[in-house]
């Protein structure tokens, strides 16, 4: 017999906004740093301009405060959502990895942020800075999606004899996912060290050694590396469609992951031809967002812990 969902509906919504927040949080991080007002509010942390609220302002001190207002903001809800998932939902596995990843990336978001702040914002702190907001969105995107699977009930039964064949598609998910975190780390190192503002040509520049030097070197790594991420992605769609009519969640997924890779490249071009305008740039990082979460959403279906935790909620 089925447990009763009547009491669990509402952690789902509270997932969402927390999600959307966490997404606010990212773009407007995105924002602050593109625009140069990361030390809106001076070298000051948790203060602004050593005021809680501050008492001068222009463009680079909203922008900055707003920020940290925000970050406080979802904060508060994350530490809502874990206090529910978890009274609710301790007894599965899934969830409590899940919502441990989050918190950790979080929180250790906040701190790069700090640090940011405290030091001279070197490129491989903001890099990193941009990694850690990425598994903190990817992490609570699953979070929200396995909310929304056990609370609406919409479980797909699954055939046994597949269970090799999504077992090595599990294995290389897992293994593309940490490779997109790679390519994604190296694009935000080539943006805050300014090599990508070099080139003006796609998808090959158009520059030489002797005028680009070693940015010439770090932009074609990043070009290369994102080819092998869109030829991995397209391996694992061929791989889901040999699947279709039998796990059609995996291919639907996958499709959709491909199709965030594409527009993902497209707009590394148009930031290439718009010379990092600030548009340009923010769509590009949020197709990236998207699409690491929708490689781990297809790493999640495809994940045995998942589908022991739903058999053994669900007693099928």
């Amino acid at each position: 017999m089925a447990k009763s969902n009547e009491r669990r509906t509402n952690i789902f919504p509270l997932a969402l906004v927390t999600l959307t927040g966490l997404f606010l949080v990212n773009l407007l991080g995105f924002i602050d740093t593109q625009t140069g007002s990361a030390f809106g509010c001076g070298r000051d942390w948790p203060l602004c301009n050593g005021k809680i609220i501050p008492e001068v302002w222009n463009t680079h001190v909203a922008i900055e405060f707003i920020h940290r207002l925000v970050v406080l903001a979802d904060l508060l809800l994350l530490l809502f959502l874990i206090a529910a998932t978890y009274r609710r939902y301790r007894g599965r596995k899934d969830i409590r990895i899940l919502m441990g990843i989050s918190f950790l990336a979080f929180s250790g978001e906040g701190v790069l942020g700090a640090i940011s702040v405290l030091t001279d914002n070197p490129p491989s702190v903001l890099a990193l800075h941009m990694g850690m907001s990425l598994i903190a969105f990817t992490s609570l995107y699953l979070w929200t999606a396995t909310l929304r699977q056990i609370e609406t009930g919409k479980y797909q039964r699954f055939d046994l004899q597949d269970a090799s064949s999504v077992k090595q598609l599990r294995k290389w998910t897992w293994g593309t996912l940490i490779y997109s975190f790679l390519v994604v780390y190296f694009g935000a190192y080539v943006t805050f060290t300014g090599a990508g503002g070099y080139f003006q040509g796609w998808p090959f520049p158009t520059e030489s050694y002797s005028q680009a030097k070693t940015a010439l070197l770090i932009d074609l790594t990043h070009r290369l590396m994102a080819l092998i991420l869109f030829v991995l992605i397209l391996r694992l769609f061929l791989f889901t469609f040999r699947l279709r009519g039998k796990r059609e969640d995996l291919r639907a997924v996958s499709l959709q992951t491909l199709i965030l890779v594409v527009f993902q490249m497209l707009s590394g071009a148009l930031l290439i031809i718009t010379k990092l305008n600030l548009i340009a740039f923010l769509l590009h990082v949020s197709i990236a967002t998207f699409m690491v979460g929708s490689l781990g959403l297809l790493g999640l279906k495809a994940s045995s812990l998942q589908e022991k935790e739903r058999m053994k909620e669900y007693n099928l």
